[in-house]
């Protein structure tokens, strides 16, 4: 865990001196307080490894999938020194998050859509989803508080960012409503009262996008990914439409019994890679790690498959 917030700390000091040096910053140190949460370099990491987000070495990124026009962003604001923009690490997380884990393809998701930090779309290009993020937990309570005290007035006469958001609800027609945070996901259903004023009712999750797991994260399309073996068992997939590359680890039957009806889940963050030997020994090594968990219906044998991501 220590291992994961120095070599992200490590990276993002890399990233500001850079843009430091180039913008002729009298100081390059990156001063961030508070320190670097777990979810936030978790997040990040995760997104950079799904090349889901390209990081210019000056902390420049855009977006897998953005649309014409959209970005570049930057990781860093400019001031005597640079000042890492904390906002959009949760951005960035949740971002790759409706990718990777609610199977929306990045096409269909938009970094920064009107008055919110993120979009999602049908193919039809109607809002579905819309989010926010926020740098901690006591901004995102107060921006709900805010919005579920809203009134008809705020509504058609909007004074202030929390107050545009809510009228954007009204008017925009998505369905659900997504906060988030480092370390907290609170999604909500929109319902429009007979005032206009939009109401946050909370669901257990976000809708799942159209996506599948031979379909390309990015574009989605099934019909144009080829794939080839790699020596680990992976199959390295690579999308002929968008120029996508990743890698998946194909399903496989039951080690134990042969039954073919087997649950699968991913993983991707910091794991030990023997699960047994860490319950004896606390300095077992770990890792960050991109796999899938394997769980057999019929015998309950569960086992996982996948590789090191770092």
């Amino acid at each position: 865990m220590d291992d994961l917030l120095a070599a992200c700390r490590t990276q993002l000091d890399n990233w500001a001196s850079a843009f430091a040096r180039e913008r002729g910053l009298s100081a390059q140190a990156l001063r961030l307080h508070p320190p670097l949460d777990l979810n936030e370099a978790n997040g990040l990491i995760h997104a950079v490894g799904a090349g889901l987000v390209k990081i210019q070495p000056d902390g420049v990124f855009r977006l897998a999938g953005a649309a014409p026009g959209k970005g570049p962003y930057n990781l860093f604001s400019q001031g005597p020194a640079p000042s890492l923009n904390r906002e959009y690490l949760v951005q960035i997380a949740a971002f790759s998050e409706l990718v990777t884990e609610h199977r929306w393809p990045a096409r269909l998701v938009a970094f920064e859509y009107g008055a919110f930090d993120l979009g999602v779309f049908d193919e039809a290009g109607r809002p579905v989803v819309v989010g926010e993020a926020k740098r901690d937990t006591a901004s995102l309570d107060r921006m709900l508080d805010q919005m579920r005290a809203a009134t008809a007035r705020q509504v058609t006469a909007p004074m202030g960012t929390t107050q545009r958001k809510i009228a954007a609800l009204s008017r925009l027609g998505a369905t659900v409503f997504w906060a988030v945070a480092p370390g907290v996901r609170r999604a909500f259903d929109i319902q429009i009262d007979g005032y206009g004023v939009p109401q946050l009712i909370p669901r257990e999750t976000l809708p799942t996008g159209p996506r599948t797991d031979l379909d390309c994260p990015v574009c989605g399309s099934e019909d144009e990914v080829r794939g080839s073996p790699l020596p680990d068992g992976r199959i390295r997939l690579m999308c002929t439409s968008c120029d996508h590359q990743w890698s998946r680890t194909p399903r496989s039957p039951c080690r134990r019994c042969g039954a073919a009806d087997v649950d699968i889940g991913t993983y991707q963050g910091w794991a030990y890679d023997d699960p047994e030997v860490a319950a004896d020994d606390t300095s077992a090594p770990w890792h960050y790690v991109d796999w899938n968990v394997y769980r057999c219906r019929r015998c309950h044998h569960t086992w996982q498959a996948g590789h090191r991501a770092i």
